[in-house]
């Protein structure tokens, strides 16, 4: 007589029974149908998609949220701008009636000076520690008092700058023009000097990329850059190491100039696929460049203190150009926070669909699991009652 052994069909059957029971108290705990690959394979592979989707979302969503502040601040100074140049152009007007006496015209003149200086604070707002209107040079103010001097920090008599003094290689020397209103710069090869530079300012001069009486050359042992000029201005920065910083010469600042000492630099940042928004708006482009925001009102300034009627209605005209240039300038950044208003709600929207697809794909209804819960004890219940009654049988039992 053959007696079939039992034992490993019930230990088969009690490592199903807990392994079920195991799943359905992950799932209950988890809310989750699939906890490893090998739940679902297929849908283990959809949801990598999914989840990459999704870490997409999350950044775009985490430019957009910084972004749009930015902007939003960067429209509102130039609102704020557009608002002091219209005072500028009624006080203007008023300057050139021909009916204001001297005295008169010269408090006119102080008026609009306060205007430039609320125009040129506009210009260096920031946004959490980054100047919007510096291009890519956002950790300082775009915008500066100009001088007619610059020196080097570094040269003395003890250990002199000369022509031959080796400057940092990739190092950047900028001079702003307040002159022109443009911005010219250096990068130093390696192996260049201070002669090299030296030369390229005497070059940028005679092209017309700065003003024909900008100039450098060591004095004192220290690098001196300078416009030739009591009434012209520029302002001057440098990161080389060998110059150190350049500083404005005392009693050289010139009155209601300022110049520009960040670039034109346009950095952009993924929002979506393919969308992407310009991170920054450099200032020369809107303050110095086509109708010269800046430059026009220092020109009002000096018409009311020194100039003719003529004159006069000539600066005003120019500042009124200059409004109707930042408004348009506006328009863009105005579309620009619309798009980026439409993308936040787009990428909202976009990430609730994401995660309801990923809930789809692994997740579990709760009502479910609970009943996948109590079935998966029940049939372990079962299992263990039907190995209580076979599992302490032997071959004897069986030959009674």
């Amino acid at each position: 007589m053959r007696v079939t052994n039992m034992l490993p069909d019930m230990q088969y059957a009690m490592q199903q029974s807990q392994q079920n029971l195991s799943t359905a108290l992950q799932q209950v705990s988890t809310g989750l149908r699939v906890n490893q690959l090998s739940d679902d394979p297929s849908a283990s592979a959809n949801m990598v998609s999914s989840l990459a989707a999704s870490a997409n979302v999350d950044q775009y969503t985490s430019n957009v949220s910084y972004l749009l502040p930015q902007m939003q601040t960067a429209d509102s100074a130039l609102s704020s701008i557009v608002t002091a140049l219209n005072s500028a152009i009624t006080d203007g007007t008023a300057g050139a009636n021909g009916t204001e006496t001297s005295a008169q015209r010269q408090s006119i003149a102080s008026q609009v000076a306060s205007v430039l200086t609320t125009v040129v604070a506009q210009a260096n707002t920031s946004y959490a520690g980054v100047y919007v209107f510096g291009g890519s040079e956002t950790s300082t103010p775009p915008f500066v008092a100009a001088s007619t001097t610059y020196t080097s920090a570094n040269g003395s008599a003890a250990s002199p700058l000369s022509a031959t003094t080796a400057l940092t290689a990739g190092s950047v020397t900028t001079i702003g023009d307040a002159t022109t209103g443009q911005t010219w710069s250096y990068t130093a090869a390696q192996g260049d000097n201070v002669g090299d530079l030296e030369a390229a300012i005497a070059s940028a001069a005679s092209t017309g990329k700065i003003s024909a009486n900008i100039s450098a050359s060591i004095v004192g042992g220290q690098l001196s850059i300078s416009t030739g000029s009591s009434t012209a201005g520029i302002a001057v920065v440098s990161n080389d190491a060998a110059l150190g910083s350049m500083n404005a010469a005392d009693g050289t600042a010139v009155a209601n100039a300022y110049a520009y000492v960040g670039n034109s630099s346009v950095n952009s940042v993924q929002v979506g696929d393919s969308m992407s928004v310009a991170t920054n708006v450099p200032g020369s482009a809107l303050f110095t460049s086509g109708a010269n925001v800046i430059g026009s009102l220092s020109n009002l300034v000096t018409a009311l203190q020194s100039g003719t009627t003529a004159q006069i209605s000539a600066a005003t005209t120019a500042v009124s150009t200059a409004s109707s240039y930042i408004d348009q300038q506006r328009v863009p950044l105005d579309n620009s926070i619309s798009q980026l208003n439409s993308q936040e709600s787009y990428l909202g929207q976009e990430k609730i669909t994401l995660t309801t697809q990923q809930t789809a794909l692994v997740g579990i209804n709760l009502a479910n699991a609970a009943t996948n819960l109590s079935q998966a004890e029940l049939d372990n219940n079962a299992v263990l009652a039907a190995a209580a009654k076979v599992m302490p049988q032997t071959l004897l039992d069986y030959l009674k």
